[in-house]
């Protein structure tokens, strides 16, 4: 947890992100926060407050009025994440799901007992730097309808589904392949252009009427750093990285 791991990863984080690159997401509201909300929140974690010293956390009212605001733009519910990463490890979220309409249930899922969170808020405060919270109008994306892409060089060098370690075979994988490859290089010849990074790891998802004879459409969900700490999938790493432009499903 170091300045140069930050300086690393901060790149992928969504308040980074070029305008153009933002078009190809999704809908959203950014929320910056200041250090001492991103300290508060992370007092609250019940199970990794300790990293955030021994004090009672601090008041959050003003981060939650600006929640509630964000959210009544999105009346069908939203996902509320950090730029870096979801609380998608939270136990709120195994059991209810990550849909929120209400500012006290994004706040409680941020400060559950997600590590991803407290994590993330961690390298923040120990470096100074000011994280955001975006608001992203809800989108239903089946679980396998996402994934996982590695530009390398501004090149597409491969292509995995994404829940491969508990989804297995797909029917609406298989049966859609080529047409599903083409959502994503279409997707990827404007992502190459705009994307500040030469070299990333970027998620995306079909939408469902693009195998359903809809037209075609995909969007970007998130950037991960191209280093081995990010999960590769159906690839592997070792030696380099086996990336050699293949669709990779069960």
């Amino acid at each position: 947890m170091t300045p140069a791991y930050l300086r690393k990863v901060a790149p992928t984080y969504i308040e980074n992100w070029p305008a153009a690159l933002v078009a190809l997401s999704m809908a959203q509201t950014d929320i910056p926060l200041s250090l001492e909300e991103a300290r508060s929140l992370g007092r609250r974690n019940r199970d990794f407050g300790r990293w955030f010293g021994g004090e009672p956390p601090g008041p959050i009212e003003d981060l939650t009025n600006r929640l509630g605001e964000a959210l009544r733009r999105y009346p069908e519910g939203a996902f509320v994440r950090l730029g870096s990463r979801s609380a998608k490890d939270c136990t709120n979220a195994r059991l209810y799901g990550l849909r929120v309409r209400k500012p006290e249930t994004a706040i409680g899922m941020l400060a559950d007992d997600s590590r991803r969170i407290a994590f993330d808020l961690r390298l923040a405060l120990s470096c100074c730097y000011l994280p955001h919270l975006f608001v992203r109008r809800w989108r239903r994306i089946p679980r396998w309808a996402e994934f996982r892409c590695w530009m390398k060089g501004r090149n597409l060098v491969g292509i995995s589904q994404y829940d491969c370690h508990h989804l297995g075979h797909c029917s609406e994988i298989a049966a859609n392949a080529s047409h599903i490859r083409a959502v994503i290089e279409a997707l990827f010849e404007d992502l190459r252009v705009v994307c500040h990074l030469d070299d990333v790891v970027f998620d995306v998802f079909v939408e469902e009427g693009a195998v359903a004879g809809a037209p075609l459409r995909a969007r970007l969900l998130e950037l991960n750093p191209f280093f081995e700490n990010t999960d590769p999938c159906l690839f592997t790493w070792r030696n380099g990285g086996d990336f050699d432009g293949s669709f990779r499903f069960l």
